[in-house]
């Protein structure tokens, strides 16, 4: 790997890791925050519950890409540096083994970052509900204000009447 491919992989891990860092930090004010105040509704709670765990949970698989794209520096990425007929049995045996351990890491690499889009989108369409969720229970209230304020509007006109 030459040095600007390097200095890119380790500045995607930093960002990576960083960013990891900060949401792990905010979930955990959230939970603190959600345990010291008993004001905060029951569906309320429950939902910043689910929402702590599944960021924690991209947190901690980003926090292993991180590691995985840091540790990708030092990887062989040339097994071979002649053709593998040219070469004795055991190297062939080595080189294909080299090639098998990249596929399967950059395979691992690839389904983690799949797994931390997938909670993203998750974590999205959850917060999206919610707050179309609550967006209803607002209209909701608001509805019943009304009608509860045209009742008495009612009321009185029929007294003065």
């Amino acid at each position: 790997m030459d040095t600007l491919q390097s200095a890119v992989a380790i500045v995607i891990a930093s960002i990576m890791l960083a960013t990891a860092t900060y949401f792990i930090w905010r979930q955990r004010v959230t939970l603190r925050t959600m345990e010291s105040d008993s004001r905060i509704a029951l569906d309320q709670r429950r939902y910043l519950l689910k929402q702590c765990q599944r960021r924690l949970f991209g947190s901690v698989v980003l926090v292993l890409l991180a590691f995985m794209m840091f540790g990708s520096l030092f990887l062989d990425y040339q097994p071979a540096d002649r053709p593998l007929k040219e070469m004795p049995l055991e190297e062939q045996e080595a080189a294909k083994q080299s090639v098998r351990f990249l596929s399967v890491y950059w395979m691992t690499f690839l389904l983690a970052l799949m797994a931390v889009m997938a909670l993203a989108v998750f974590d999205l369409w959850a917060t999206v509900r919610h707050g179309v969720r609550l967006r209803k229970q607002l209209l909701q209230e608001h509805q019943e204000m009304l009608e509860a304020e045209l009742e008495e509007h009612r009321h009185r006109r029929a007294e003065m009447n």
